[in-house]
């Protein structure tokens, strides 16, 4: 049950809780997690218990050449590609690679990864002699784990087919992949995902400032066993954030997991704006926050921040409301968000938890406790 209180506390766990300090001032020093092991920080990824890899085949199973039938599949000619304007590469193409020719976009088949026009500069010869680009597979880690493409190909940064400006991450023959260490490590989770490029942007009333997304992915559920919805859906969808908050977000996963959660019911993460009333980026616009609603248990229960947050008490009276207020306090000690917001902040968020990942954020001592008070700021 909700209480009415007066309260407009907020659970920021951050320094910019400290009485005068607003985002644009030097961000102070962040201090040691609980306990003062710094190897705590570094370490928040494999806090969490481990994920349980499925079992490998045995090593002389003969490997999984890829999904048939379309662009990125294997052939030995044409005939394997079952499309229009198929063309079957298999000159510096390992077990052959289906494809056809571009000049900008190409066609997409449900079951199989998003296609991608590579510029035909630096291709083998024969995709080259297809024109101004050639149709390939994006990496996909759900499709094809855990490196994101099939046997012989890697994951590597291409521009698209007269339009350089454009950029994807595309499965090529022969090459190493080219993906940074964050999305290798998603991988190692056993996380399902596509990384991606998102193209700069700007809030509409400050145009001035840059949206921009550093290692940006779209998220593909379950993670880790943990559904993921957005709130006025009906079924689960990937979402758009950078890696790190991925990696957060699979730390959320595994955390309220054992509580008997089978789904996170969120209502947004990525969106170009300025924090409300500022002139200064949200962590949306960075494609590093995450406004949490609610979940749902296996059982079928549905708990959510605006019908089961307590208001103003430090020892909620509902299994409910515990649940909620629990979560957030193992968020913090966990350092999985450097910054969570609750109802306690302000009306803007009576029906969600916004936590992202702020840098040079996560608490401040006063004698010796967390604090729990008045932000400077809307977000």
């Amino acid at each position: 049950m909700r209480k009415a209180t007066a309260l407009t506390t907020c659970l920021l766990l951050s320094a910019s809780c400290a009485p005068g300090w607003s985002e644009g001032d030097a961000v102070p020093p962040v201090t040691s997690p609980p306990g003062g092991d710094d190897d705590a920080v570094s370490g928040l990824r494999t806090a969490a218990p481990p994920f349980e890899p499925p079992e490998v085949a045995d090593d002389d199973t003969a490997p999984d050449p890829g999904l048939p039938g379309w662009i990125g599949s294997p052939c030995e000619d044409v005939t394997d590609c079952p499309y229009d304007g198929a063309v079957c590469l298999t000159d510096g193409f390992p077990s052959g690679m289906c494809t056809q020719a571009c000049d900008l976009y190409c066609p997409d088949e449900d079951g199989y990864p998003v296609t991608f026009c590579v510029d035909g500069g630096g291709l083998p010869p024969s995709a080259a002699a297809l024109g101004d680009g050639a149709c390939h597979s994006r990496c996909d880690f759900e499709l094809y784990p855990p490196t994101g493409c099939r046997d012989g190909y890697g994951c590597a940064r291409v521009s698209r087919a007269n339009e350089p400006g454009t950029e994807g991450w595309a499965c090529l023959a022969g090459r190493a992949s080219e993906l940074p260490a964050c999305y290798q490590e998603l991988a190692d989770r056993g996380l399902a995902f596509e990384p991606t490029f998102v193209a700069d942007d700007h809030p509409a009333d400050h145009p001035e400032l840059t949206c921009h997304l550093q290692d940006p992915l779209y998220l593909v559920p379950p993670v880790l066993g943990v559904e993921i919805r957005y709130v006025s859906h009906s079924e689960p969808d990937r979402v758009l954030v950078d890696c790190d908050t991925a990696h957060a977000i699979a730390d959320t996963a595994l955390d309220v997991a054992p509580e008997g959660v089978s789904e996170l019911i969120h209502i947004g993460t990525y969106n170009c704006r300025t924090i409300s009333g500022t002139s200064t980026l949200s962590q949306h616009a960075l494609g590093r926050a995450i406004d949490i609603g609610g979940f749902t248990f296996h059982d079928g229960t549905t708990v959510t921040v605006y019908d089961h947050w307590e208001d103003g008490d430090a020892a909620p009276e509902t299994d409910e409301g515990l649940f909620l207020f629990d979560a957030v306090h193992r968020w913090y000690d966990a350092w999985i968000w450097n910054i969570i917001l609750t109802p306690e902040y302000n009306d803007d968020h009576d029906d969600h938890f916004h936590v992202d990942m702020s840098e040079g954020s996560h608490t401040l001592h006063f004698a010796s406790e967390r604090y729990l008070g008045p932000a400077p700021y809307d977000d």
